[in-house]
């Protein structure tokens, strides 16, 4: 049986044209998010997914938004001509999208990033439910201290975070702000970083953008297909369509702070990056990062080196036909 793909625009002749070029696919048509959530609350459940940013009283965004709400495993990929920058960066942080694709699109990747979405859709709804845990469990150390309550010594450092930036003040300002929840890990650059994850149990990943002469988005595509269960979190003091265009498509990357952000704020990113780590530990077939083409090929032969590990990334993005 064919998969079954939603393709969401409100321009009629968009949404024909790909039922065109998808005519070997079950394929189902909207021109409205509303449109699109009736047919899932019919009892409708595609595998993928497909919908523009720009349309009229509900953005893509906010649809996919409302789909992930309603069927986890319809995998989600967000399709627009327009450099909307709060878009990209809202697909980033609420909508978990699977891959941000640009019109005009590239027909070959098109199909192509279809049908590994669909593969993906394939593993999550095939996937063994996670390990039961107590419903009495205590709350997390970092659940705990989000909500200002004070955690015991005793439970404190259960997970590990790594922080890097190049300003030594603000390392040390983490750590006051998270030792007493975490076990802080910190690194002035990526090549100490990458040093550290491999010899700590890094959950989560908060890097700054400017790592001097290094590219965050290349070292962060590096992290994620050496170690695809470290959840990431990028701040930065701009905003950047490309660069978080890149990070969806070739990091996956967990959350995009936009500087200056409050306290709470990143506490809270942790917080839910956490439970992200904990929901993928272990669980590659459901972990979206080990579709990007690279994860397999890079876990195979583990890098020596950051060096290695960027060239045989950027190697194999440069090669893979999706997006």
């Amino acid at each position: 049986m064919p998969h079954k793909i939603l393709f969401v625009d409100d321009e009629p002749q968009i949404v024909q044209s790909l039922s065109l070029l998808f005519d070997d696919y079950d394929v189902v048509t909207a021109t409205s998010g509303e449109e699109a959530l009736k047919y899932f609350n019919s009892g409708n459940v595609p595998d993928v997914v497909v919908s523009d940013q720009r349309m009229p009283m509900m953005t893509g965004v906010e649809l996919l938004q409302k789909v992930r709400a309603l069927s986890p495993n319809t995998v989600r990929i967000l399709l627009t001509g327009y450099s909307d920058l709060d878009a990209v960066i809202d697909s980033v942080n609420s909508g978990e999208i699977f891959r941000y694709i640009n019109k005009p699109w590239n027909s070959a990747k098109l199909k192509d990033t279809v049908a590994l979405a669909c593969q993906f859709s394939d593993r999550l709804k095939s996937a063994p439910p996670p390990p039961n845990k107590a419903t009495s469990a205590p709350p997390s150390a970092g659940m705990l201290a989000a909500l200002g309550v004070e955690v015991p010594a005793k439970v404190a450092g259960e997970h590990h975070l790594l922080f890097i930036d190049p300003n030594p003040t603000n390392l040390q300002a983490y750590k006051d702000l998270l030792a007493s929840s975490y076990t802080v890990h910190t690194a002035l650059d990526a090549n100490e970083a990458f040093n550290v994850l491999k010899t700590k149990p890094v959950d989560v990943l908060i890097t700054e953008v400017n790592l001097g002469t290094m590219s965050a988005v290349d070292f962060l595509a590096a992290v994620s297909a050496s170690y695809p269960d470290v959840v990431s979190i990028l701040l930065s003091s701009s905003r950047d369509a490309s660069i978080a265009i890149r990070l969806i498509n070739e990091v996956q990357i967990f959350r995009y702070l936009v500087k200056p952000f409050q306290r709470q704020l990143l506490k809270g990113a942790i917080e839910l990056a956490i439970s992200r780590h904990d929901s993928l530990a272990g669980r590659v077939e459901i972990n979206s990062k080990a579709y990007s083409g690279v994860v397999d090929a890079i876990r195979e032969k583990p890098a020596a080196s950051l060096d290695e590990a960027l060239a045989r990334v950027r190697e194999l993005l440069s090669a893979r036909k999706t997006y």
